[in-house]
C-alpha cells in the first residue's frame, strides 16, 4: 500500500522514531504498535531520517510530552473526545485507558491502520475518517460528529505542513464544530527553522513534503485565530533533561533561546 500523498509519507518519519524508542532499552513512550505500521516502505521511509539523533530525540519528547497532557485530560474524565487531525500512525486509542477517539488522515494511512488494527477492535471507541485535505472539508467531515461538549484537538506535526490560510480555515472548522474545544499542537518559529530544522526540511522535500507554516512568532499567529495559550513546553529542553538528547539542558536554557523557544508543544483554548 503504498502512500502517493508526500505528506502521508512523512507519517512514517515519526513512525519509526517510536519504533526506535520502543526498541530500545529505556523506552520513553514505548509505542508497540509502530513497528507493525511502519511495514517494508515505512522502513525505507525511515532510513533516510534515523541519523537525525537530535531532531528524533525531540520528536519522541513532543509525542510523550502530548501523552502526559491525554492522560492527564482522561483521568480527569474518561469520556473526554479526543480529535486528531492528520492522525498519521498514531496508536494512543489502542495503547491508553479511556476516551472517545476520531482519526481523520488520508484514505491510505486509514486503510493501512484499518488493515493492522481496525477500529472495531480498538479498546476504547474510535472512530476513523478519511479525508483529502487538499480537496475536501474538515468541516464537512466534522461536522456529523459536532458537538457543544469539552473537546481536545490534537494537530501533532501537521501545521508546518499548511499555508497559513488552511490554519486560518482549520481554526474556524474546529470552532465551528466543537466551540469548546482546546488545540494540542507543536509549533515551530522562522527563526528556529532558519538555524536548526534546514537538514530535516531538505530531507522532507525529497518525499515531496514542503515546510510552510513558521512565523515570526507562532503562538500570537495561532491566538490571532481566537486562542489563547494556556501552556507551552520547549521540547528541546524538556528533550534535554530526559537525556534524548546530547545538548546540555543549562546550555538550552540559558543560552540557546532561539532552540529553547523556537519549537514547542502547546495547549490552546478557544476564547
Amino acid at each position: 500500500m503504498t502512500m502517493a500523498n508526500p505528506v502521508s509519507r512523512t507519517a512514517y518519519y515519526c513512525t519509526g522514531v517510536r519504533a526506535l524508542d520502543a526498541r530500545s532499552a529505556d523506552p520513553l513512550v514505548g509505542d508497540n504498535w509502530a513497528e507493525g505500521f511502519l511495514g517494508a516502505e515505512g522502513r525505507e521511509v525511515f532510513a533516510i531520517f534515523d541519523h537525525f539523533d537530535t531532531p528524533n530525540g525531540a520528536n519522541i519528547v513532543r509525542h510523550w510530552v502530548i501523552e502526559q497532557w491525554l492522560k492527564a485530560r482522561l483521568v480527569a474524565n474518561p469520556q473526554r473526545r479526543i480529535v486528531l487531525v492528520g492522525a498519521g500512525f498514531d496508536s494512543r486509542a489502542l495503547r491508553l485507558a479511556g476516551g472517545r477517539w476520531f482519526e481523520l488522515d488520508e484514505a491510505a494511512i486509514i486503510d493501512r491502520k484499518e488493515l493492522l488494527a481496525p477500529e472495531s477492535a480498538s479498546p476504547n471507541p474510535l472512530t476513523r475518517i478519511a479525508i483529502d485535505f487538499a480537496r475536501e472539508s474538515l468541516a464537512d467531515k466534522l461536522a456529523p460528529h459536532a458537538s457543544a461538549e469539552p473537546v481536545t484537538i490534537v494537530m501533532e506535526g501537521v501545521l508546518y505542513y499548511l499555508e497559513a490560510a488552511a490554519v486560518q480555515a482549520s481554526a474556524v472548522a474546529l470552532r465551528n464544530c466543537f466551540p469548546q474545544h482546546e488545540l494540542i499542537c507543536d509549533i515551530q518559529s522562522a527563526a528556529f527553522v532558519r538555524r536548526y530544522a534546514q537538514p530535516v526540511i531538505r530531507v522532507v522535500e525529497t518525499l515531496g513534503a514542503k515546510w510552510r507554516y513558521f512565523p515570526d512568532d507562532p503562538i500570537a499567529a495561532i491566538e490571532a485565530l481566537g486562542y489563547s495559550l494556556r501552556e507551552a513546553q520547549s521540547l528541546a529542553l524538556r528533550a534535554a533533561e530526559l537525556k534524548r538528547i546530547r545538548i546540555p539542558a543549562w546550555l538550552i536554557r540559558h543560552l540557546l533561546g532561539t532552540l529553547r523557544d523556537g519549537y514547542r508543544a502547546c495547549v490552546f483554548e478557544t476564547r
